[in-house]
């Protein structure tokens, strides 16, 4: 199978390690060429303090297609980056290839049809790894510059979109060791845990990045939560699953914010700055998306707001 791989960030990078993995020959596909280390270190974090590192080397990295073909298109870049010339210059070359659309907001599918994904050959993931480039800080024990990653348990990645092609995209991901599994409806799915997950994120920029200040001071939060998935179910004219609903529970974002530097191997504070910070114009674009929804349908909105507004407690 020959691979392709929009970004080489920390998602890409390990898309492309467990393609590797899995036999494909992969490719990179980046802006600029010159600017991507390969080979690249990334290190996979596992229970008790494991570390598992491997060399990605990509076959080429390119930044147009000069008259390559590939079978499988695994699109990496933020959401704020699909309505770009270039990307609409790699997918409207990629012909009849799988399209893996990682994007999680209110309106990448219709962001990725746009920019040349064929809606026959598109495959929606909902990304449940986190990954961060190395070392996150000066006190990281992770020093080599890479990447990092984790696979948090029983999360495998999901996919959706028509059987057989998810089935292809699932097959090869779990030959080449990455946990993947098909799941019906998962469009409506990551639209949902995205709303909650904007709002969490925010909130915890709002308190400085610190997960105690969050812990002790949830009422934003927790009223934002309500209106996002308030909004999405409106516009999906679906009922808000349980998971994500958990998020409007004060004692669940008290308790969760506790328990996360227990269970996750790196420092979460630091990862949380640092990767949300990057992704900060994608993150902001969503929300945007959802206020407007929520204004267009006349449901209230003012949590929201103050959270897009930036302004910091206290």
């Amino acid at each position: 199978m020959k691979a392709l791989v929009v970004g080489a960030g920390a998602v890409g990078q390990v898309f492309a390690l467990h393609l590797s993995r899995a036999g494909a020959e992969v490719t990179f596909a980046v802006r600029s060429p010159e600017k991507v280390r390969s080979p690249t270190t990334v290190t996979r974090l596992g229970a008790f303090g494991s570390r598992t590192a491997s060399e990605v080397a990509a076959s080429a990295i390119v930044s147009s297609l000069e008259g390559r073909s590939f079978e499988l298109v695994v699109v990496t870049v933020p959401s704020d980056a699909l309505a770009t010339p270039w990307l609409a210059s790699i997918l409207s070359g990629v012909g009849d290839a799988i399209v893996v659309g990682l994007q999680p907001g209110l309106e990448d599918r219709e962001r990725l049809l746009g920019a040349g994904a064929k809606e026959g050959r598109l495959v929606r993931g909902l990304i449940s790894l986190v990954s961060f480039a190395t070392p996150l800080s000066k006190d990281d024990p992770l020093q080599t510059p890479g990447y990092a990653y984790w696979f948090p348990p029983l999360s495998p990645f999901a996919f959706d979109g028509p059987p057989a092609l998810v089935e292809t995209v699932v097959q090869t991901l779990e030959r080449g060791g990455m946990p993947a599994v098909h799941r019906k409806g998962l469009e409506h799915e990551v639209i949902f845990f995205t709303a909650a997950l904007l709002v969490t994120v925010r909130a915890l920029e709002r308190h400085r990045w610190s997960l105690d200040a969050l812990a002790a001071d949830p009422s934003l939060s927790v009223k934002a939560s309500e209106q996002a998935l308030a909004v999405t179910a409106r516009r999906l004219a679906r009922p808000v699953p349980a998971l994500p609903s958990l998020t409007t529970r004060p004692w669940v974002l008290s308790i969760g914010a506790r328990l996360a530097p227990l269970v996750v191997p790196f420092d979460f504070e630091t990862y949380a700055k640092v990767h949300f910070t990057k992704v900060a114009p994608q993150s902001r674009l969503l929300l945007g998306e959802l206020v407007k929804e929520g204004k267009d349908f006349e449901l209230p909105v003012d949590a929201l707001e103050t959270l897009l507004s930036g302004v910091a407690a206290g």
